[in-house]
């Protein structure tokens, strides 16, 4: 299905939105705070097969964030190579985001990547050039040579 230029960012924002649905906004971390999302990566040491969940207040598990390799560059900034991150839409379906190699900020919680990028879930497939994405608020951008594949319900029988 071809989207008209203008339609299309409207549509990616409406398909991310499902992410921030239904769900209640996180409390806002205090200074220093991660807001119970720690990567437990040493500075200048890369780690292998790092698996990190996040879980909400009452202990459901909200994202799960894999990567083959991650190295903290500094305080703030972790560099990770083949990322997986799963998460949960509104209505309690996974969501993926897949990454070669991405940049996650523990101070603002943003991950970037500036390699293609794809998103996808059992009724859709976005990939892109780059993606920005708020793991807090759960919204992202993707950039720069935006395909957007929708499933409908007959390809899955």
């Amino acid at each position: 299905m071809s989207w008209p230029e203008f339609l299309r960012p409207l549509v990616f924002a409406t398909i991310l939105g499902t992410l921030q649905a239904e769900s209640k906004p996180a409390p806002a971390p205090s200074p220093g705070d991660s807001a119970g999302f720690d990567l437990p990566v040493p500075e200048g040491m890369p780690v292998n097969g790092i698996k990190v969940p996040q879980y909400d207040e009452n202990g459901k598990r909200l994202m799960l964030l894999e990567a083959a390799v991650a190295k903290k560059v500094n305080a703030q900034i972790v560099d990770m190579q083949s990322l997986k991150l799963e998460a949960l839409d509104g209505d309690g379906r996974k969501i993926f985001v897949e990454l070669p190699q991405a940049v996650f900020n523990l101070e603002t919680r943003i991950l970037t990547g500036d390699d293609t990028a794809k998103i996808y879930r059992e009724d859709f497939e976005i990939t892109g050039d780059s993606i920005e994405f708020n793991t807090k608020t759960r919204f992202g951008t993707l950039r720069g040579n935006v395909k957007m594949v929708i499933s409908t319900e007959e390809s899955f029988k």
